[in-house]
């Protein structure tokens, strides 16, 4: 029997399926802010989800919603999905993680274009002692923290954060190269922020699912996932905004 086939039979004649989810805040291309509805890297994932299976919608309030309460949100089944964060295990107690990840996030810094130090792992942060900044809620900041880097959070996303570089009040901001090479065109930043040579660490990001959804729906969103993956569309999303920076 042929996965492909098997996916067919399996989402073929299934019944509808509306799921919520929500903008995540300051996290373009990923999520796009505008006056209409939410665009980006996520938007077109849940397309692209839509078309393989007809029967499913997920509707995305566009609203910039903290990680943090896209977090809470899930957990109490007030949003039943989340599109596209990392594996922790406050995550897994609280959802169900696609088994197939969405796309490989390259983890890099945002820093000054005069700061000509190289940084080539974690522990050369720790060594200088020099501050970093991560969005609040980001699940780097407590991978960095164990590694004994200075962190700080930074509530309002992206643009606060690079603002603290630009100002000198944070030496890096962390973030992965999609993120932060969007914010720095989009803010006009790239006469004096840079994304640093390097990749600190590459991670799979993952769509999440509530644990109040149906177990029958979450098994056709692992179908649809890893039939999108097999076919290349996740790849090719993901290509379309990488080109961008």
């Amino acid at each position: 029997m042929s996965t492909l086939w098997f996916a067919t039979a399996l989402t073929a004649g299934a019944q509808p399926v509306s799921l919520h989810t929500a903008a995540q805040d300051g996290s373009a291309p990923k999520f796009i802010e505008s006056d209409g509805p939410a665009t980006g890297l996520c938007p077109d994932i849940f397309q692209a989800m839509e078309k393989a299976d007809k029967g499913l919608h997920i509707d995305t309030d566009s609203r910039p919603t903290p990680v943090k309460r896209l977090e809470a949100e899930l957990k109490e089944g007030q949003l039943d999905v989340v599109c596209a964060l990392l594996d922790t295990a406050q995550r897994n107690a609280i959802a169900h993680r696609i088994s197939t990840p969405l796309y490989v996030l390259s983890e890099r810094l945002v820093g000054r274009r005069d700061d000509n130090g190289i940084v080539t792992h974690a522990r050369d942060l720790a060594q200088t002692g020099d501050l970093v900044v991560t969005q609040s809620g980001a699940s780097y900041a407590a991978d960095l923290r164990r590694q004994g880097v200075q962190v700080v959070e930074t509530p309002g996303g992206s643009v606060v954060a690079l603002r603290n570089v630009q100002s000198k009040r944070a030496r890096f901001y962390y973030t992965n190269e999609l993120t932060g090479a969007y914010y720095i065109r989009s803010e006009g930043l790239g006469d004096e922020l840079r994304l640093h040579p390097g990749v600190l660490q590459s991670s799979p990001s993952y769509l999440w699912v509530s644990r109040k959804v149906d177990p029958a729906v979450v098994r056709r969103i692992e179908v649809v996932v890893a039939q999108l993956k097999r076919s290349g569309e996740l790849d090719r999303i993901y290509q379309r905004y990488q080109k961008d920076h």
